[in-house]
């Protein structure tokens, strides 16, 4: 597996102006920690970090002050308003440690249950693996092709793939097919049926109306 390279620098300015600022330049602000290491805040270019995210990695090499350390993708932080990245996260790791994360979970297939009828509802988006940084997979791909009216496909059913733990809880349903329920009609009789009246309070000197005729 290659392990792709992001060339960032380490900058010593912070908070909103400063990072503002720096965003305007074509650049996103990040943050490298873990290991019991000194925290670095880093920036790099928002076209390089976006075309590495597009290949669906989520650990890379980065390089900075001719340093080179492994990291994975920790937390990506978006407006969503103008579709951008605002800032990153990166954990250190080894190579040869075990790491955990969440991963999405993409479903393949047209389900027999929803050509029978049925809706096929996508709870569980994502679930969280712990597995080496080199096996870290793109995405979980659950094929739904055989799951019928009724059914469901549980973590423990998701497909086993080498050196991959699942960690979510192995009861906790990902996705399941059911039934339209159709609002019952209502009958005849109850949509001639008169609605009661109920008879207003009456005023002074008047005699009270009874239940069910006008006043």
């Amino acid at each position: 597996m290659k392990i792709l390279e992001l060339k960032a620098e380490k900058r010593t300015t912070k908070g909103s102006k400063a990072v503002t600022k720096l965003r305007m330049t074509g650049k996103i602000p990040a943050m490298l920690y873990g290991h019991k290491q000194d925290n670095v805040m880093l920036c790099m270019r928002a076209d390089e970090f976006t075309r590495i995210l597009h290949t669906g990695t989520r650990m890379l090499y980065l390089t900075y002050d001719n340093q080179k350390e492994s990291a994975l993708i920790k937390e990506i932080q978006y407006d969503h308003v103008v579709d951008r990245v605002l800032h990153v996260d990166f954990s250190r790791i080894n190579l040869d440690e075990r790491v955990k994360l969440r991963v999405p979970i993409e479903l393949t297939g047209e389900s027999v249950g929803v050509k029978e009828g049925g809706i096929l509802t996508h709870v569980m988006k994502d679930t969280e693996i712990e597995c080496l940084p080199t096996s870290i997979p793109e995405m979980i791909r659950v094929d739904v092709s055989e799951l019928g009216l009724g059914k469901a496909i549980h973590v423990r059913e998701l497909p086993v793939l080498e050196g991959i733990r699942y960690l979510s809880d192995v009861e906790t349903v990902v996705v399941s097919v059911h039934q339209i329920v159709e609002k019952k009609a209502e009958t005849e009789e109850e949509l001639l049926a008169e609605p009661e009246v109920i008879a207003k309070k009456p005023k002074e000197g008047e005699e009270p109306a009874e239940a069910g005729k006008k006043a």
